[in-house]
């Protein structure tokens, strides 16, 4: 199964139209927050896909928690936007949550830098930001493929990018 992971995409809905094209075989779309709004949106344009997201701290008007933690298949993911973390300072906090939370992968937002890790028996990714990225110079998301017990997680530079 095929996940894609977006993040801090505020308002900008083209990069992540076009990741949603990019990734036609993908069964579920994650936002981590700062753009849901827009997000919801583009749910509504793709009906036969599976949808999570949590709220971020510019999701003024969102009801959404900050947290959660949900299932696919056999993999326990707890996903976050991850301001209320301190993810800015260092993922100590985020990470002992995790273990406490038994969880095979952990999704955080909010530093619009990508970032991926294995520690402890978890997998640790940021996908970055889909419209405003602070380490690279065009937009990210990221992917996760599950098969089985099998788990392996990748970050998109989408360098072709024109529709800023």
């Amino acid at each position: 199964m095929r996940i894609v992971v977006f993040s801090d995409s505020h308002g900008i809905t083209t990069a992540m139209e076009a990741a949603i094209e990019q990734q036609k075989n993908a069964k579920l779309f994650i936002h981590l927050g700062d753009g849901l709004e827009e997000f919801r949106r583009l749910m509504k344009s793709y009906p036969n896909k599976e949808y999570w997201c949590v709220r971020g701290n510019c999701d003024y008007s969102s009801t959404e928690e900050s947290t959660a933690v949900s299932w696919v298949k056999d993999v326990k993911i707890l996903f976050t936007h991850g301001h209320h973390w301190n993810v800015k300072y260092d993922l100590d906090e985020l990470k002992e949550e995790a273990l406490d939370k038994q969880v095979q992968i952990l999704l955080y937002g909010h530093t619009h830098c990508s970032h991926i890790s294995y520690e402890d028996g978890i997998y640790i990714m940021n996908p970055g930001s889909i419209s405003c990225p602070r380490d690279v110079s065009c937009p990210t998301y990221g992917i996760i493929d599950i098969s089985g017990k099998n788990i392996v997680c990748n970050i998109v530079r989408m360098e072709d990018f024109r529709g800023w």
